[in-house]
């Protein structure tokens, strides 16, 4: 008989904030303002957007010249600060091209369509 392992969501929770928090700890060491520059990108974004995955976001932050953090990670605290702000919310999930086409949450803007 096959018996099925449970998995500790919550050690795995624990474990990508903690992740994460690391990340963003570095980013800020490396440029103190990075924080706050990309919860505006995200919320400028999430503007003109009305659905995107992270990585959509962050390329485009890449692209009009928001340094990138050395990992990735550190944009997790951003888009989880958007998220209890009400600019973003969680709506599913699209397919990441980074992660070799790993599901990635799927956000929804709350502000689309928002004056700048």
């Amino acid at each position: 008989m096959f018996e099925q392992s449970t998995i500790d969501f919550a050690a795995a929770r624990a474990d990508r904030d903690a992740g994460m928090s690391q990340a963003f700890d570095h980013a800020q060491r490396v440029d103190d303002t990075f924080g706050q520059r990309a919860e505006a990108f995200i919320y400028s974004y999430a503007r003109s957007h009305r659905q995107f995955i992270s990585e959509e976001c962050t390329a485009a932050a890449e692209r009009v010249g928001l340094v990138s953090p050395a990992d990735s990670r550190a944009w997790g605290a951003p888009f989880q600060r958007a998220a209890r702000n009400g600019v973003i919310r969680k709506a599913g999930y699209g397919i990441s091209q980074r992660r070799h086409l790993s599901p990635t949450p799927l956000w929804q803007s709350l502000v689309y369509g928002e004056a700048a």
